[in-house]
Formats: structure tokens, sequence, C-alpha cells
């Protein structure tokens, strides 16, 4: 399904300098590079552990790699601040999932990956730029584990259910586990919001506790 201008300010929850700060802090969040073959960039970790022996990503060789063209996906980026929070919360408690935010970025021709599936089903929504995407009417069956066929399908091997560009504010909703391709060609700066089903037997009290709470350091 696509959504023309489902959001009327996508600036507000993400910006070249939200990308920079979560750049700049390896230690909190993970990231994933995409390089011009639309394949995986190795990225280095530290060599230093920080606490309770946890290393963090490179950042000097993110921010590279990144002016190279390589294109960043900063992973978790849900529990960025208030407002990332807030929109999960409103897909957490309209739908049965626990959701995620995923953001996808590149400056100057920057790539995605090949024609893929993913096990949830996503909701990209475009902040700059703009993007082509392709979503087929193909599935991975069940039968097989998801990812079998990613890197080896062709457009001209599938049937494409939509063929769309969007621009900033506009969404997309695919489902899961069919194959779908984004085709940037310049700068761009968007969102993945990946939604895993929750099962009847899956607890209330174990849903992300998604709450700003306040303290008062006058009492």
């Amino acid at each position: 399904h696509f959504f023309k201008h489902l959001l009327a300010n996508p600036g507000e929850l993400l910006s070249w300098q939200d990308v920079e700060n979560c750049m700049n802090n390896p230690y909190l969040y993970d990231f994933e590079m995409i390089d011009s073959n639309g394949l995986k960039v190795d990225i280095p970790r530290s060599t230093k552990a920080w606490m309770w022996g946890k290393t963090a990503q490179n950042k000097k060789f993110l921010f590279e790699k990144f002016h190279q063209g390589n294109s960043l996906i900063i992973m978790n980026y849900g529990f960025y601040n208030e407002k990332t929070n807030h929109l999960l919360d409103i897909f957490e408690r309209m739908f049965d999932v626990n959701s995620a935010i995923h953001v996808y970025c590149g400056l100057t021709d920057s790539k995605s990956f090949t024609i893929h599936d993913d096990y949830p089903c996503n909701f990209i929504i475009q902040v700059e730029g703009t993007t082509r995407w392709k979503v087929f009417n193909n599935r991975i069956s069940y039968m097989y584990k998801v990812g079998t066929m990613n890197n080896r399908l062709r457009d001209d091997e599938l049937d494409v259910a939509i063929d769309i560009e969007l621009s900033p504010g506009d969404a997309l909703y695919i489902p899961s586990r069919m194959y779908h391709c984004a085709y940037p060609t310049g700068k761009r700066l968007s969102m993945s919001i990946p939604c895993w089903n929750r099962f009847p037997t899956d607890p209330e009290e174990n849903r992300i506790d998604r709450n700003m709470y306040r303290i008062n350091p006058n009492v």
C-alpha cells in the first residue's frame, strides 16, 4: 500500500544532525553499511572494550566510508528521543506488534540492498530526497528461511505490484516476506519501521514501555 503525505513534517523525527549524533555514539547504536553493489560492508569494531566487555563499531571508519558514498543504516533509532518513541507507541497500540525504527541514509549516489525479502512487515517513510521503490507480488515461501534468494533474483523474473517514487512524508507498507527493492539515486534520508507480530501467549507486560517518565529535581 502507498500512502501519500502520511506524515506532514517527517523532519521533526529525523534530521542530518540526528544522524551525526548517532554516528558519534557507536556505543549506543549498531550500524550497517551498503556499498555500491548493494552488499553489506564489514564494519570493524574497536579493539578496546568499554564497560562489561562491550565494543563499539569504529567511529572513524563509519564517517570515512559514509563520505566515500556508502549508504548507512542506523539500527534501533526508535529509542532516540520522545518523538521516535511516541511514533512506535502508535504502531504498537494500533496493531499487535513490537516495532523499531531503522534509518537509511546516503549523501551522494546512495545505494540500497538488491531485491530481497524481510521477515517483519515494514513501513517505509521518506524524510528527505526521493526514492523509487518496487514491491513485487512474489513472496518467499514459508518453507524456506528468510533471505534464501537474496542477491539472486532479477527484476524481470518477478511480478511488480507497486512501482512508485516516494517523496518526503510519503509512506509505503510492505507485507512480510514480500520481495522489494529501493532504487535511490541521490541524497536519501528515510525510516524503515519493521513490525514483528505478537503471539496470543505474549504477556501484556512484555510490551516495550515507551512512556517518557519525568523527575522533579526540586523535590
